[in-house]
């Protein structure tokens, strides 16, 4: 064997060792941050299986307990860990017909013991991108009727970050009721923030309703350690003929329109 051909093996030796000792790295920077490997059969497995996996992901019992099965898988086949987040009471808007705000639900033509939902949001963090230049987030904006409204026309769900984040990829969006999952199409998708349509779908006083929207965000790796908000949205339609308006900002939703309910919430992390 030539001297030529030794240094090339030692040099292709170096190169895949320089290769691992690079990959090891990362993985072990991954370990480092609390980041779970993502459930490469998160599609197919088991509700129970996605459980415990969403509780190594920094999830509790009682989060999990009202989360849609799909969004458990959404959220399982992709690496990551759940930020800590402070959740901001919910406030909630009602507006008759001729587009006054009222306190008295019966006043807009709706029972008024009818359910109100529940919205929240969640953030998981998914490690970094470009180089180290960003740091990937998958933000949530969810609902969930405990009850079925009296009303089922089409409400609107929406989410809206700070200036310091940029969207990426595709949102989703989906709704679930009875044991049945239906796509929630996309209403706006700005670079503020986005907004999907939800076909609430007859229930009753038993039939659990609920559903969910994710944008992928990233961060500059410089802003680490700055408090940013994400604020969520979520619009009941209560009369038939009206349609919804959504505006939507740096870090504030807003709707128009009239026979609506709205809710409005804000959960706040660390980049």
């Amino acid at each position: 064997m030539n001297k030529k051909s030794v240094f090339s093996g030692l040099l292709s030796l170096f190169m895949f060792f320089s290769l691992l000792t690079s990959v090891g790295a990362q993985a072990s920077n991954e370990v480092d941050q609390g980041i779970i490997p993502a459930l490469s059969d998160a599609s197919s497995v088991s509700e129970s299986t996605l459980d415990e996996h969403l509780q190594e992901m920094g999830f509790d019992t009682t989060e999990i307990s009202t989360l849609p099965i799909e969004m458990k898988r959404d959220i399982s086949s992709k690496d990551g860990k759940k930020v800590a987040a402070q959740e901001l009471a919910t406030t909630v808007t009602i507006t008759d017909e001729e587009g006054n705000i009222v306190t008295d639900r019966a006043a807009i033509n709706q029972l008024a013991t009818s359910a109100t939902p529940n919205i929240s949001g969640y953030a998981v963090y998914s490690g970094t991108s470009n180089n180290g230049r960003e740091r990937v987030y998958q933000v949530y904006a969810t609902y969930r009727w405990a009850s079925s409204p009296f009303n089922f026309y089409t409400d609107n769900l929406a989410m809206a970050w700070q200036s310091n984040a940029t969207p990426t990829g595709t949102p989703n969006g989906q709704h679930s009721v009875g044991g049945n999952t239906y796509s929630s199409p996309v209403d706006k998708e700005e670079v503020s923030g986005t907004a999907w349509l939800v076909d609430m779908k007859a229930g009753g006083s038993t039939t659990v309703q609920s559903g969910w929207g994710r944008q992928e965000l990233r961060y500059p790796t410089s802003s680490k350690g700055i408090n940013t908000a994400i604020a969520v949205g979520y619009s009941h339609r209560t009369l038939p003929t009206f349609t919804t308006d959504i505006s939507l900002s740096y870090g504030v939703i807003s709707f128009s329109g009239n026979g609506k309910d709205d809710y409005y919430g804000r959960f706040n992390f660390t980049i």
